[in-house]
């Protein structure tokens, strides 16, 4: 099994780094094949899109983490909740990176695109100073539906599964080891299942 991982937070000493990173521990545990890129490493300043995005406005590291989509089975995103969505910088790079022609396209006459990411599945971890219950109840739980219906789903990613951590502010540090270990063993186990259900 082939996994790539985002790291979507500007800063690579950030809880959603280590997340990110003891997911990937816990898949390699499992077996899978895995690729980690962080946001807080990428080069984003790849010239303004004048003329619409295309393959002109990649750098190589952009280049890089499409190649390793392409072959890839199963894509993580970890980021945490901004103002009530994704980190500038990682829409940034969802904009660049998932182009029409490319991860999607339209045919003649279609109101509704076409994924071309399909037979892939995606997961989501996103952390907040926002309750989950509140999250869920005041908000709608707006960002996750944002990823699963305007992003994820309309490349063809599914299935989709979604873990909220919260709330970040203030936690102390062992809880906050007790939520790397379950992420660790809830990568291990997916990837365990999956070598099963392909058995």
């Amino acid at each position: 099994m082939n996994i790539v991982i985002i790291s979507g937070h500007p800063r690579a000493d950030s809880f959603t780094q280590a997340l990110a990173e003891h997911y990937q521990q816990g898949a390699e545990a499992g077996g899978a094949s895995v690729k980690l890129f962080a946001l807080s490493q990428l080069k984003l300043d790849t010239g303004p899109l004048t003329s619409g995005p295309s393959q002109n406005n990649w750098n190589d590291e952009i280049r890089q983490l499409w190649a390793a989509i392409e072959p890839a089975d199963h894509i993580v995103i970890a980021h945490p909740l901004w103002w009530g969505t994704m980190p500038a910088e990682l829409k940034h790079l969802l904009d660049r990176l998932l182009l029409p022609g490319l991860a999607y396209s339209y045919a003649e006459g279609k109101p509704l695109p076409v994924g071309h990411l399909k037979g892939k599945s995606a997961e989501v971890i996103m952390t907040s100073d926002t309750p989950d219950w509140f999250y869920r109840l005041a908000y709608g739980k707006a960002q996750s539906k944002l990823m699963k219906n305007q992003i994820l789903k309309f490349v063809g990613l599914k299935p989709l599964r979604f873990t909220h951590i919260s709330p970040i502010h203030n936690m102390p540090a062992p809880k906050r080891q007790k939520h790397l270990d379950k992420v660790r063993q809830m990568a291990k186990n997916f990837v365990t299942q999956h070598k099963k259900s392909a058995a």
